[in-house]
């Protein structure tokens, strides 16, 4: 009689795959490293080492030494980074910028002394005149057509940008080595199993050769055996050397000196993109590049002033008090103290004021259209995340079945080639065909887990989930209720 098989029920199974990913990715990437010797377990003392003690300085179960969090490894090392302390150093350059143009709309004190000799005329006779003068003076342009307010506001919203760059480079710089991290991860984790796919070859091996030597086997079935342990070597050996460069790698980036002071990598736990929010939605909070995109077009449309400007004066005010005179021969008029208002009108023949108008006109166009290719290019980048998060949400689900059936099939196998009903390549066939789906549900978690990460890189969330914050001023931008995000205010059509 044959048995029908019941087709499943896809909303079932996508609820299904969604509540296995996680303890999936968990424990596979938070399996415990095996080493070639028998190591002491100490199973109490590694719960109440993690719930006690940052990862930093936590030491893991199985003697391996420190361990370290992504969190706490973004957090050790995001200040020193080149990236973000040239970030900083740009933030601190706009503000000293912010204030040389607040400085300009306050008055100019100055001292001036005068010292000399000259030969003059005075009612028709020769004088030698000997001058010793000093005075104080104040200068303040009393209007220029709000240009210096204009300068003013465009440089503090040109200081909210470096703000931003700051969180762009911090959010870079996570994003670079979170990859790193969990490339050394997945490594890490596939070490110990193909050193336990080696052990196990070569206890089949071992007895192959026995069972050659009892005339059970060929000697073409033991040198099959042996060609399986060299494969089994060069794939251990392959994966201990791409270890060990992803360790090189990350410490590179970390800034430390040598991968043997590097702590062990951990499981990471990223959470899913939510299913109600769109694929290519960047949400509330803008990502620090595009936020910073947005604010130096707001700056650069500021700068640009209106046609009327080029038509106002420009008013200065003048004060003069005198400190002290010996000017000898005594001058027929002494001035103790003046003041005087100046009114300039300046139009260049040569049209270079509307020239300037028309530069900073095309300096503002150009920043808004920056600012919208970083837009495009970040929507982009998410609208490509969701279906790489689905297809590995899938694909773990599956090949937690497929490495299922295989255990019960090696252990099967390994029965029946001791009973003589199967033979040893089959038996091998078997283990590498486990070992291969191992390294794909590894490689999955990994990319699953790198899918997820750009997306809180992509949407602005990076710093956020991972509680990196390092600058207390520094917080993420918000889009604007009721406007999209490259609404741009006309500067140029404000009244003065």
């Amino acid at each position: 009689m044959k048995m029908r098989r019941r087709r499943s029920d896809p909303q079932v199974a996508k609820a299904l795959s969604r509540l296995l990913m996680a303890p999936v990715c968990a424990l596979w990437l938070a399996a415990p490293v095996a080493s070639a010797q028998t190591l002491t377990a100490q199973p109490a003392a590694s719960a109440a080492a993690a719930a006690a003690a940052p990862a930093v300085a936590s030491t893991s179960s199985d003697g391996a030494g420190l361990v370290e969090t992504l969190p706490d490894l973004l957090r050790r090392v995001l200040p020193s980074d080149p990236q973000v302390r040239s970030a900083l150093a740009q933030l601190e350059i706009s503000g000293e910028r912010r204030t040389q143009a607040r400085s300009r709309l306050f008055p100019t004190l100055g001292v001036q002394t005068t010292y000399g000799r000259a030969d003059e005329q005075e009612f028709g006779r020769p004088v030698d005149r000997k001058t010793n003068r000093a005075e104080s003076t104040l200068r303040w342009n009393v209007y220029n057509s709000g240009n210096d307010a204009a300068e003013l506001r465009a440089t503090r919203i040109d200081e909210t940008a470096a703000e931003q760059d700051l969180r762009r480079a911090q959010e870079d710089t996570a994003q670079r080595i979170g990859e790193a991290y969990l490339e050394m991860l997945r490594l890490q984790t596939m070490v110990p199993r193909a050193l336990e796919r080696l052990q196990a070859v070569q206890r089949l091996v071992d007895l192959s050769r026995r069972q050659a030597d009892l005339g059970k086997l060929s000697d073409a079935d033991a040198q099959q055996a042996e060609a399986a342990l060299l494969d089994a070597e060069i794939g251990h050996e392959e994966l201990v050397a791409d270890h060990e460069s992803a360790r090189r790698k990350l410490a590179r980036l970390i800034g430390s000196p040598s991968a043997d002071e590097l702590p062990r990598a951990v499981a990471v736990s990223l959470p899913a993109p939510s299913a109600g929010a769109a694929s290519d939605s960047m949400g509330g909070t803008l990502p620090g590049g595009l936020a910073a995109a947005q604010q130096r077009a707001r700056a650069a449309r500021e700068r640009v002033r209106p046609q009327i400007s080029l038509l106002a004066p420009r008013i200065d005010l003048e004060v003069r008090k005198q400190l002290g005179d010996s000017t000898t021969p005594v001058l027929t008029t002494q001035t103790s103290h003046s003041w005087q208002v100046t009114a300039r009108w300046e139009f260049p023949v040569g049209g270079e004021a509307q020239s300037r108008r028309d530069e900073t006109e095309r300096r503002a166009e150009a920043a808004e259209a920056e600012a919208e290719r970083v837009m495009r290019s970040l929507q982009a980048e998410l609208s490509t995340i969701a279906p790489q998060v689905a297809q590995a949400e899938r694909a773990l689900v599956q090949i937690v079945r497929q490495i299922e059936q295989f255990n019960t099939l090696v252990r099967a196998g390994e029965l029946q080639f001791e009973a003589g009903r199967r033979t040893l390549q089959q038996l091998i066939s078997l283990r590498d065909s486990r070992f291969n789906a191992e390294k794909r549900l590894s490689e999955q978690a990994t990319r699953l887990q790198r899918a997820r990460l750009s997306h809180l890189y992509y949407s602005g969330e990076l710093l956020s989930t991972l509680n990196v914050l390092t600058v207390p001023r520094l917080q993420p931008l918000q889009a604007p209720p009721g406007k999209l995000p490259l609404d741009f205010e006309d500067a140029s059509a404000r009244p003065n």
